[in-house]
């Protein structure tokens, strides 16, 4: 018996001067909606000495996640 399931994915990069900084990966699950965000550190030191533009790019980045599972709840409400 096959069973499938289907996500999104959501990929970002906050980057210094063209150097990628913090990479962040979302997978949102169709059947909740609700996802996970994973962010890994590729630079330290450009991290540390840009942490104000860094966690700005996470908070958008979360933010996008939020959005996307805000509208899959509410196409698996209209389902219901």
């Amino acid at each position: 018996m096959l069973k499938t399931t289907k996500q999104i994915t959501l990929n970002g990069q906050s980057t210094i001067n063209d150097q990628v900084v913090v990479t962040l990966n979302a997978n949102i699950p169709s059947e909740t909606g609700v996802g996970n965000i994973n962010q890994f550190t590729q630079n330290a030191e450009l991290y540390d000495a840009n942490k104000a533009q860094v966690r700005r790019d996470v908070a958008e980045f979360t933010a996008l996640v939020y959005e996307v599972e805000d509208e899959m709840g509410a196409e698996l409400e209209a389902i219901e």
